[in-house]
């Protein structure tokens, strides 16, 4: 079975689960380019454990996919201690948030993250764009986990607004009442606010970060 007719029943599944090709990449964890590279069979050699994936994200069993088993669907049973996904609650990824939007404003969100996080209110993931901190393992792309907070402490990494720009990911470091937004790449410099300036409004926390997905091309 050619590429062609591999990625025309993964399409074919994923318009039946009235899937989107973000949602099926943030089950699999690869780029949604990806998914689209494989469901039009656009790939100079598809790889084995890709494949399982999606197709296993689509409910389908790998071997149909590849035209060697009759049976279509994999057994969805699972271990009494597993959640399947469809029943976990959902945390929303944001794009940017402009000062003074709210911070799950409609127009920012622009997918959901399963979780099995206790009181997920309280979270929401920030979709991160450029590589001020990279050496922090957050690349451009990556999804951050932020809980929710008005504070922050020393070395945590915090999601926060400063004059009006949309909001960043920098690590806080408080001297005095004096705060230094330090970003994990030399080619930046840190931004230096004062402690005051948290209370004019001039800078504001949003929460604190406490996770990285990030999402890489195949």
């Amino acid at each position: 079975m050619n590429n062609i007719e591999i990625g025309k029943k993964l399409y074919e599944r994923r318009m039946e689960l009235h899937l989107t090709l973000q949602d099926v990449a943030k089950i699999v964890g690869v780029a949604s380019s990806t998914i689209q590279r494989y469901e039009t069979g656009n790939v100079a050699k598809i790889k084995m454990p890709v494949l399982e994936s999606i197709s296993k994200a689509l409910k389908l069993n790998p071997a149909w996919v590849c035209g060697k088993d009759s049976n279509k669907f994999i057994d969805d049973s699972l271990p009494s201690n597993c959640t399947p996904l469809s029943s976990l609650p959902m945390i929303p990824v944001v794009g940017k948030i402009a000062a003074g939007q709210p911070i799950l404003a409609q127009e920012s969100i622009i997918g959901y993250i399963p979780t099995d996080i206790k009181n997920p209110d309280e979270y929401f993931y920030l979709h991160v764009e450029g590589d001020s901190m990279i050496n922090a393992g957050i690349e451009n792309g990556s999804d951050v986990l932020i809980r929710k907070q008005n504070c922050a402490e020393n070395g945590q990494i915090v999601a926060c607004f400063v004059n009006g720009d949309s909001a960043t990911l920098k690590r806080f470091k408080q001297i005095g009442d004096t705060i230094f937004l330090i970003p994990e790449n030399s080619n930046y410099e840190p931004i230096i606010v004062k402690c005051y300036d948290f209370e004019n409004g001039y800078a504001r926390i949003l929460g604190v970060a406490v996770r990285c997905v990030t999402t890489k091309e195949l």
